[in-house]
């Protein structure tokens, strides 16, 4: 399905919009259209890991550096994983640290705990993140990649390129891009204020709960022989 279809639908449900190629509302109809598909990302996100729309993609560490580049438009995070070197196959989960610079070396693991001396360099074993970069322990003594699970914003809606969702969201997203379009100067400022409100709950929802994996680590601070 192309976003032309899309207009297709909103010409049905508003016979006075006119956006065939050319036509004066098209470039109005595409930007409703995006709106409307930037909110139903984000009402999708706030969903269970997993849901239909999820989607993967990799990230890679570099020798000594301790952080990496969140990736763009990602809205919800599921999990990470270190991929093997020789089969590009996922090797084990990174445990997440949710404790601001919890990341730093000696703080966060058992494993670190138990050894006589920190393990202050190697293949990442958990992260931070605060959506702006990850943030690995161990630093990275190479190049490492790591492939993430979770929910990632598609590209605009165009007239002739092809809608990224199944068909069945098509007619939702014409609603609410109509309805975007239907709200004219006179409107009642209430409307507005009771639909931004709607807008920005799902959206603050999901900004506070971005991460889904699993509980958070625990904290071993301290350890002691019997």
């Amino acid at each position: 399905m192309t976003g032309q279809a899309l207009l297709d639908r909103m010409e049905d449900l508003n016979r006075e919009l006119d956006l065939q190629a050319g036509e004066a509302d098209v470039t109005r109809g595409l930007r409703a259209l995006n709106t409307a598909q930037d909110h139903f990302e984000t009402l999708l996100s706030v969903e269970s890991p997993n849901g239909l729309g999820s989607t993967t993609g990799t990230v890679t560490t570099a020798a000594g550096t301790e952080t990496t580049a969140f990736p763009t438009g990602m809205i919800r995070l599921d999990a990470v994983w270190l991929l093997d070197a020789d089969t590009s196959r996922p090797s084990y989960e990174l445990d997440r640290e949710d404790s601001v610079g919890g990341h730093v070396s000696g703080r966060g693991s058992l494993a670190e705990i138990l050894t006589a001396a920190p393990v202050t360099t190697g293949k990442p074993s958990t992260y931070y993140t605060n959506g702006s970069a990850f943030y690995w322990n161990p630093l990275p003594d190479a190049t490492h990649t790591l492939r993430w699970y979770g929910f990632q914003r598609q590209t605009d809606i165009t007239a002739s390129g092809t809608f990224a969702y199944d068909d069945g969201v098509a007619m939702p997203i014409a609603v609410f891009a109509v309805q975007i379009l239907r709200r004219g100067l006179d409107d009642p400022i209430g409307d507005y204020i009771e639909l931004a409100r709607d807008v920005f709950a799902s959206q603050i929802m999901a900004m506070r709960r971005f991460q889904r994996q699993r509980a958070p680590l625990r904290q071993y601070r301290y350890g002691h022989e019997t």
